[in-house]
């Protein structure tokens, strides 16, 4: 009996590719992928983008800054019109991890030339930045720099007040499209039922019937959503104060889009699929990989710049740099043109594309 039982669940999985692949592939991939992440971050080998501005004309930071240009241990960027706004504003903006401003003599270890730009939500990027340079000094002279270095933040000074975490901030957003691509997965997989039990082809029957099924459930799934991205935002804002209340506009955009682009990924995915069980599959396949290479799980400045840059097309980054973007950068809806750009639009495509291949498979 035991013999019968185990040969009948292993042709039940042979038989489910997904569950196959959920089974023994999914597992160490996602490993490779945390791998990758964290032992780039061990010893303080963060793949940290850093901006630099000198502004000082002693001979000894500029020379500072030179070795830097030519051997700096991160990707640097630099241009000699650039102040220390222009770094605050680079670092506030999310186009680099930490800010480098040389404003003093650095060859006078007791007052402060070196100011650090940080970002509060990566403060570990601070933290190796500035060991990496203490490093280097110490090589150069011979010695430690005790009081060579200043910390200074690039967001508002608002933020920096009302919010007892500011990193709180960051993780909104990577919570919510993290809850609403399993909710909407769930929630789309509704219509592997209605195709299996007959009622899609009772549905169908009426004008327009494919299409107003599918957006019928668009709508739905991207009203649900909002709701609940909305109920995390109320969370950040009375559990751990961060301010909402001036920026609900740009947040209501926030949550919608969210919950629209996840929507539309979760239809897409239940057109693609044949039953319940391998939407589950596929579903939960595709969220922890999204997850994992979007900054759900991981802040992605701690991932190898290659992984950045494929986390670029995921929905989580997306949804991360809207909500960060208004909470924690201070950054107006109009600021936010290209980020809702890509979350809509990407939306809008994803959608007609799943009404497309649902319209085909229902008429079959």
């Amino acid at each position: 009996m035991i013999s019968a039982i185990f040969k009948i669940m292993w042709l039940r999985l042979w038989r489910d590719k997904g569950a196959l692949i959920l089974a023994f592939v999914l597992p160490g991939f996602i490993f490779a992928i945390f791998a990758a992440i964290f032992s780039n971050a061990s010893g303080g080998s963060l793949d940290l983008r850093v901006s630099m501005a000198l502004t000082s004309e002693a001979p000894a930071s500029q020379e500072f800054a030179d070795t830097l240009r030519k051997d700096a241990e991160f990707t640097l960027s630099t241009d000699e019109n650039w102040t220390a706004d222009t770094i605050k504003t680079r670092v506030k903006l999310g186009q680099d991890d930490v800010g480098l401003v040389i404003d003093g003599d650095i060859a006078n270890p007791n007052t402060p030339s070196l100011t650090i730009v940080k970002d509060p939500s990566r403060e570990v990027a601070a933290t190796v930045l500035m060991g990496q340079l203490r490093q280097r000094l110490a090589a150069n002279a011979n010695r430690d720099a005790p009081n060579i270095f200043t910390e200074i933040s690039a967001l508002p000074n608002n933020t920096e007040t009302e919010v007892t975490d500011p990193s709180v901030t960051y993780y909104i957003g990577a919570t919510a499209i993290l809850f609403l691509l399993f909710s909407a997965m769930q929630g789309a997989a509704i219509s592997l039922d209605e195709r299996n039990t007959g009622i899609s082809d009772r549905l169908l029957v009426g004008p327009k019937g494919a299409s107003a099924m599918l957006i019928g459930k668009f709508l739905f799934l991207t009203l649900i959503g909002t709701v609940q991205a909305a109920i995390i935002v109320a969370v950040g804002h009375f559990a751990f104060g961060v301010p909402i209340f001036e920026h609900i506009p740009s947040l209501l955009l926030a949550c919608m889009g969210s919950a629209a682009l996840a929507a539309s990924i979760a239809l897409l995915v239940a057109s693609l699929t044949a039953n319940a069980a391998q939407m589950n599959t596929v579903s939960t396949f595709i969220v922890l990989l999204f997850s994992a290479i979007g900054g759900s799980m991981v802040p992605r400045f701690m991932m190898p710049e290659w992984l950045q840059s494929l986390g670029r097309f995921t929905p989580n980054h997306w949804s991360i740099e809207a909500f960060y973007g208004i909470l924690a950068r201070g950054q107006s809806a109009a600021d936010l043109v290209i980020t809702w750009s890509v979350v809509f639009g990407g939306a809008f495509i994803l959608l007609c594309l799943a009404a497309f291949i649902s319209h085909r498979m229902m008429r079959v």
